[in-house]
């Protein structure tokens, strides 16, 4: 049996990587989903693949750090699919340099994306999920450097901390709609934001993302990388009836990175 059938999902993200695979994951176990990123193009990529294998999706391209933008989303959800069951908040980006060396406009782009643009979201689906015996779930997607530091990413690092004590305030004030709110905190996962920065072709905002090669050597020989469709799965699981008494946890899918 399918294991979100009648859900609808808002996946915040989910143009490319890991947002991508879950919303094509979600589509799969029955979920409505309503893909949302700054990029409109690759969304409607996504839609047209969910629908030629029999599921349901919508885009409404928006900016996390906007909360009019997320508003929008969440209002089209709602309209398209008649209400919000799931929301994971995906979105983010890194934007890398050693304390020293960072930017205000780096500090604030990657905190406003992963942080802000994550309560943006929640407070604009509270309207419809703050409702007695709702039974929803919110993932908030973080990373192992929010638990452990990581050089040249104080930024990203201090969002993705912040997110936990965020999730479990989300999980303490709603518990009483029933809906839960988790992290999870992922290692090294195959996307864009973690291949060889030599190599990239691609902006990302203006800039070029990735790992420095000797960085991503090192820590390929420690641990075994995640594809997108590896990481969709706890996602899956987080959103789905199986874990229905799980709230304010972080799961760690790290493959060893951080224990």
């Amino acid at each position: 049996m399918e294991k979100l059938n009648g859900k609808v999902a808002v996946i915040t993200g989910s143009a490319r990587g890991i947002g991508r695979a879950d919303a094509i994951l979600f589509a799969k176990e029955g979920a409505a989903v309503l893909v949302s990123d700054v990029d409109e193009e690759p969304l409607k990529e996504v839609v047209k693949e969910i629908k030629a294998s029999g599921g349901k999706a919508e885009v409404c391209a928006g900016d996390v750090t906007k909360p009019e933008d997320c508003q929008k989303v969440m209002d089209m959800a709602a309209e398209k699919f008649g209400k919000i069951d799931i929301l994971v908040n995906n979105a983010g980006l890194t934007r890398d340099a050693l304390i020293h060396k960072m930017t205000d406009a780096q500090w604030d782009l990657a905190v406003d994306i992963s942080l802000k643009g994550t309560f943006n979201c929640i407070r604009a689906a509270a309207k419809y999920m703050m409702k007695g015996g709702h039974g929803g779930r919110i993932i908030n997607v973080a990373s192992v450097a929010g638990l452990m530091g990581n050089v040249g990413q104080i930024n990203y690092s201090a969002a993705k901390s912040g997110l936990i004590g965020l999730t479990k305030t989300v999980a303490r004030e709603w518990g009483r709609f029933g809906i839960n709110c988790n992290v999870v905190a992922y290692g090294f996962v195959d996307t864009r934001l973690t291949r060889e920065k030599e190599s990239q072709q691609e902006e990302v905002g203006g800039e070029m993302v990735g790992i420095p090669k000797k960085v991503r050597d090192m820590i390929l020989l420690q641990i075994k990388p995640m594809t997108p469709e590896d990481a969709a799965k706890p996602v899956l699981f987080l959103a789905s009836d199986d874990a229905a008494f799980i709230t304010g946890q972080v799961l760690n899918i790290s493959s060893g990175m951080y224990m």
